[in-house]
Order: structure tokens, then sequence, then C-alpha cells
């Protein structure tokens, strides 16, 4: 029988029972409560209870910033879900209901900044074929975001004094929940791999430097999803944004406490225009900041002592949100009208200085590629930080660059998230990461490695080339394409050179 749902799918959490499914010989956890927690406050743990509460559907997802909008599913299939901020819930996929299994235990915090996405959002973060292939315990889990997780409201009471990062509270919350109750579900307490995507690495980045976190996980990995100039919280100050939101709101200071009642949707808004009368554009900041819970960004404040001894691996994609322009066909244009393409958009002078260096570094690429090259959104960024943990002293550091070329438009090189499926061994969820005889054998060598890694911290796969830890001025960057090899220092020139003309820039301020 390949489904069961009674006695044998029935587990005893700290709180009171939960009763799962299992379908193929995976154990289905939906929607569990880790904490409960009053608006801005941080989370605590939850009431026990006794009867036995059903945990096969998925729990409420915290309200996005803005509305949600149809994105492009082609490139990454999208799921919606019911809205709260009562989301403190994960979700948790394995096979054994063993105590004495003690599988390594993988935890999954979403993408989308600090401002939207959840654990269910993409299709590609669904834990059963990681589960399933790789024999660990997968960990998916929801938290709150914008002004619900991120809102500094200190200056007005010491009973907000934490509010700006309950968001990230939550997540160690969920940590906690892990430690108390994963072995019931298989997992090894001791043994926690937490990694993230984009706004989830930054969430991973910035739990690693809250000492609330320490040893409540082992590892880490990181998805282009260095916070960089865009994310960190240095140099953030809410102060008078918050106050310009209270006179749009129509409160007075004294009268703070009526946002715990207002609805989330007014807040969010009324933030939103303070930091366009204030003179902002495009996105006000919302993240963790600076205070008793937080060390602040590492690249400015230093890694935390327990940081240092974790190993990590850090990784981007060829283009993360560099697009072709329109006017290029890239599956319709010969070498001439490439090479009249890249004069046109980086000059005759700098074309001849970076044609050869692109040519050097990926042979493989048509000429046109390099149009689309991450030269200033995160290949840079996350190779930086990569040097900061080497001259620390930190633990080992492995770097990834991901690179194929997929079938949209009849031939796109891979953007922002386009790691994700092969991660989670998920392609089948994900039409346009079909690389045709390729596509297994990649998915294969990157989930397979990642589990190792979340199993003894170095991510060897047998019969595969080495994958050695970064060095002081040597980059060993594992590029995963069709064909897979670790490369050094590979792309450094030309990364220095089209930074100088070309770069990136997310409107958050």
């Amino acid at each position: 029988m390949n489904f069961e749902h009674g006695r044998n799918t029935v587990v005893l959490t700290d709180k009171g029972p939960v009763r799962g499914f299992k379908y193929r010989g995976v154990y289905h956890f939906y929607g569990m409560d880790y904490a409960q927690a009053e608006r801005f406050m941080p989370p605590r743990e939850c009431n026990p209870w006794e009867e036995l509460k059903e945990a096969t559907n998925y729990g409420f997802i915290c309200p996005p910033f803005q509305p949600y909008k149809i994105g492009n599913n082609l490139k990454n299939p999208h799921r919606f879900w019911p809205e709260s901020e009562n989301c403190q819930n994960l979700n948790v996929w394995t096979q054994h209901l063993d105590r004495s299994s003690k599988k390594p235990v993988i935890v999954w915090f979403h993408g989308g900044g600090f401002f939207n996405g959840s654990a269910l959002e993409q299709e590609a973060y669904d834990g059963f074929n990681l589960c399933k292939h790789e024999d660990v315990v997968m960990v998916t889990v929801n938290h709150r975001l914008n002004v619900l997780g991120y809102l500094d409201l200190s200056q007005y009471s010491k009973k907000y004094a934490r509010s700006v990062n309950v968001g990230n509270l939550d997540l160690i919350a969920a940590l906690k929940w892990i430690r108390r109750n994963i072995l019931c579900f298989g997992g090894d307490p001791e043994n926690v791999t937490i990694f993230g995507h984009s706004g989830g690495g930054c969430k991973v980045i910035s739990l690693m430097n809250m000492p609330e976190a320490d040893g409540l996980y082992k590892q880490a990995m990181v998805m282009s999803g260095i916070p960089g100039k865009h994310l960190t919280d240095y140099g953030r100050d809410q102060t008078a944004k918050i106050a310009k939101m209270l006179e749009i709101l129509h409160l007075s200071k004294e009268q703070v406490a009526e946002l715990e009642k207002m609805d989330h949707r007014m807040i969010a808004d009324a933030f939103l225009k303070a930091h366009q009368a204030l003179g902002g554009k495009g996105m006000p900041f919302l993240g963790p900041m600076k205070n008793e819970d937080y060390l602040g960004d590492p690249v400015f404040n230093g890694f935390s002592e327990y940081a240092k001894k974790v190993p990590m691996i850090l990784g981007s994609v060829y283009s993360e949100f560099y697009t072709l322009p329109k006017q290029y066909l890239r599956y319709a244009m010969n070498e001439e009208e490439m090479q009249a393409a890249i004069e046109m958009e980086l000059g005759k002078e700098t074309s001849e200085k970076v044609i050869p260096l692109f040519q050097k570094a990926f042979p493989e690429k048509k000429l046109i590629d390099l149009l689309t090259y991450d030269c200033g959104a995160t290949r840079g960024s996350t190779l930086e930080f990569v040097h900061r943990r080497i001259e620390d002293g930190c633990a080992p550091t492995y770097n990834y660059f991901f690179t194929p070329v997929f079938g949209i438009n009849e031939g796109q090189t891979c953007l922002h998230s386009a790691d994700i499926p092969f991660i989670f061994h998920n392609t089948e969820k994900v039409p346009s990461s079909d690389l045709g005889e390729a596509t297994a054998r990649l998915e294969a060598n990157m989930s397979g490695r990642f589990a190792n890694f979340a199993r003894t911290g170095e991510p060897q796969l047998k019969n595969e080339e080495y994958w050695p830890a970064c060095e002081q001025g040597k980059d060993h960057t594992m590029v995963f394409d069709c064909c897979c090899e670790v490369k050094d220092n590979f792309d450094a020139e030309l990364d220095r050179e089209m930074s100088k003309v070309k770069s990136y820039f997310v409107d958050i301020q």
C-alpha cells in the first residue's frame, strides 16, 4: 500500500500528539505549530494539547508586504495559500519515526526577502523527493514577515524592544522546536543544517549572528542570498519612517499600541507611503537590525564565534537578475551579430577587453551570453563573503556557480532560483528545468553533494570530482552544469572588468 493514515502515522511531540500520513515510503507532517506570539512580541512555546491534531494540511502563510501578483510560472511554478499572522508553523518529511534513526536534518528558509514568500510558495520547495532520494529529514518553515516581523517600535516602549527581529526570533523558535522534537521524526537534533535561497539565504546569515541560535544548527548553506548592499541592516534606521507612518495613520506616539489591533494591510500601506513621503523610492528596508538579539551584518560587524565554527556552502547562478535585452534573439544570432550587440551595449573598447576574458572563462557559452553574466548582483558579493570568512579563520567554506542554459525562449541562461529544483531533487515539478539526459545527472550531483554536506560537513560525492573548500588566494568554485567541474579563480578578472561598466541595483532604501 502506497498510502497510510492512522495509528502508525501518529507522533507524540513535547506538546501533544500529531498525525500525518505516509505516502510512497515517506511520512508527511504539514502545518505543525512550533510557537505562538502576540503581534510585535517574541514567540513563545505553544500551549500543550491532549486531543490528536491532524498534520495533513499546510498551515497559514504570513501576509505579504504587498498583495501577490501572478509571476513567471514557467520559470518557477508558484502556489498560494490562506494568510494569517499566526503563521508559526512547519512541515516535515521523513522516512523514519524511529528515535534511533538519527538522520541528518535539513531546514529550509524560504525566499522573498524579508517581505514576502512562504514555505510552500514554489512547488520546488516540496521536501518529498530530497527526503526520498537522500534519506534525510526535511523541514520547511513559515514565519512572520515585513511589518509583522521586522518593524522597529523600540523607541516607543520597552515592551517593543525586540519587535524589529521577531521574524528571525520565529526561526529560532522553529529550530528550538526541532531540537526538542525531531528525534521523534527520525532526525538527529545534533546534526541540523539550515539553508535558504535569496531572502532565505539572508535569513541564514543573519541567524548565524544571533547568539540565541548558537548550537541549534551545525552546517549552513546560502543560495544567491548574500545581503550585500541591498538587504544589509548596516546604517539603516526606521525612526523617521515609523514616525511618519503613525502620522499617516492618525496615531500619536502614545497610541502606538493601536497598531497591535490594526489590519496588517493598513500598517504595510502606511509604511510604504511614509517611505515615499520621505523621498524613498522602490521598497523600504524591512529586515533584522542590530540590537540585543542580533550582532548585525557579519560583513560589517564580524562573525559570531559560533558562526566561525560552522561549515558553509555559498553559491549563485550565472545570470541571477540579468536578462537579455528583447531585441536580441539568442538562438538566431551569428557570431558577428553577437559581437556587434556586445559593442553596442558595452562600447568597443570595453568589448575588446572583456570578450577574451569571457571566452576563456566560459568557452562553452555563446558570445551573447556575456550580456547576461552576473557581474554585480550576487557572484561578486558571494566571493567577498567567502574571502571575509577565510580572513576571519572560519570553518571550511565551499563555493559553487550554477551555469546551465535552459530551453525558455529557445535558450536562456539560468536566472535567480534556477538551482532550487536541482538541490531539492524536484526538476520534475519545474518543466523548464529540463536539460535532456543531463537533468538526472546534475540533479543527483547537486542534491547528493548537499545531502552529504548535511551528513558530514563536506559536499563530496563518491565517483565525482573532489570539491575543495576555498583558500586564501584560491576560489575553488564548483561549476554545476551539464558537465560539472571545479575551477580556480576562473572568472575573477571578468567579474572585475564587467563590474566597471555594468552593475545591478535593487532599490531598497
